[in-house]
């Protein structure tokens, strides 16, 4: 028998409660990402007679209720908050006689900060968690100044190493952040994790997550653990050696080509595989070291041309952090999977868990479906 989860959607205007729109939703579907993977989502549908009647029911309406930025949602699982986010856009609208369903989807807060920029200022230097969060206090403070803040909330900040920063253009926050959050800058990689409440969490990849010693996701299916599918999409997009070209000019002309060049190669993985190159550019770049950081970076993750395998698990397989629970996991987590039909064994190993969406039903049956990133054999 299928565990199922009890589930809370509270909906939220510019941060006073309305109430419970659970028993309305359908189809909700929400999913964690690591920063480096993207930005964290809760979509479900409603009617749209249905839903103003329940905000009739609350002293308003749904013409005081829909509004994009203005109403948030928070997805609380078995009495837990485990997300929150806002209402991205005005959902498309199509009536059907006399109703119509409403499509939700709420965005997480980081994309908050793709709506304020860094201006072009210069050189910034201190440790990277305090200049992270410093960023994050710009916005805040932007749009308290303009008459309507985020209300954000400080948590966890990992101590990191120094960095210097300067910003030669307009550059939003999100961009500024997940630009640094998925390479090997002097910070090193890092997620920034939101809470439900609009609390923000700083924490280095090394600190994000568990490795889950005492759960192997097995296929087929153990009893109640395991994947109930797993498959293996084509890898292509494969280098051994990776061109990168930085700030500056590009010129046949010796006297004129100022941009910065660096070129990193696996010598490895030429033996193994063979030689491959691709080249990528990223004019913001003007220092060689984040450019050799970034192509380095670019480059452990082309040259690996295994599959990382696409599994999906029901039950109530997930836990949010921190838990010392066995057989649930979470966003960060580094689990085994151990496929016994493949004779390849490419799809068994250790893996990261960088994205979580999980779809449930009405009754509360979840389907879970993990994005993972293979890691190195950890047995």
């Amino acid at each position: 028998m299928i565990e199922t989860a009890e589930y809370t959607l509270e909906l939220r205007i510019n941060g006073t409660l309305i109430g419970n729109i659970q028993p309305l939703a359908q189809n909700l579907v929400w999913t964690r990402r690591r920063t480096m993977a993207g930005v964290d989502s809760i979509d479900f549908t409603v009617n749209d007679v249905l839903f103003d009647e329940w905000c009739r029911r609350r002293g308003t309406d749904i013409q005081q209720v829909l509004k994009p930025y203005a109403l948030d949602c928070r997805v609380i699982r078995n009495g837990e908050p485990v997300i929150g986010g806002y209402l991205a856009t005005m959902p498309a609208y199509q009536p059907r006689g006399t109703s119509a369903d409403l499509a939700l989807r709420f965005d997480g807060y980081t994309n908050l900060l793709a709506g304020v920029y860094m201006y072009p200022i210069g050189q910034q230097s201190g440790e990277a968690g305090a200049v992270f969060a410093s960023w994050i206090q710009v916005a805040d403070s932007r749009a308290t100044t303009a008459g309507k803040g985020f209300d954000f909330l400080a948590g966890t900040v990992s101590t990191f190493n120094s960095i210097q920063q300067t910003f030669d253009n307009y550059k939003t926050i999100k961009d500024a952040i997940a630009d640094r959050a998925d390479n090997l800058t002097g910070a090193g990689p890092f997620d920034l994790y939101w809470d439900a409440d609009r609390t923000y969490n700083i924490i280095k990849d090394s600190e994000f997550g568990q490795k889950i010693q005492n759960y192997v996701i097995r296929y087929p299916m153990v009893g109640a653990t395991g994947a109930v599918s797993i498959s293996a999409s084509e890898v292509d997009g494969f280098a051994s050696s990776i061109i990168a070209i930085g700030a500056g000019e590009i010129s046949s002309d010796a006297t004129k080509n100022t941009a910065i060049t660096y070129t990193a190669t696996n010598a490895e993985f030429v033996q193994e595989y063979g030689y491959a190159e691709t080249m990528y550019q990223e004019s913001s770049i003007s220092r060689l070291e984040t450019l050799t950081r970034n192509a380095n970076a670019r480059l452990a993750d082309a040259q690996d041309a295994r599959w990382e395998p696409q599994i999906t698990l029901t039950g109530r397989q997930i836990a949010p952090q921190p838990t010392d629970a066995p057989n649930k996991l979470w966003i960060g987590d580094t689990i085994q999977l151990q496929n016994n039909e493949d004779l390849t064994g490419q799809t068994s190993g250790w893996f990261r868990v960088q994205e979580l969406s999980v779809a449930v039903s009405a009754t509360g049956a979840e389907t879970i479906k993990p994005v993972l990133k293979r890691v190195e054999d950890e047995s």
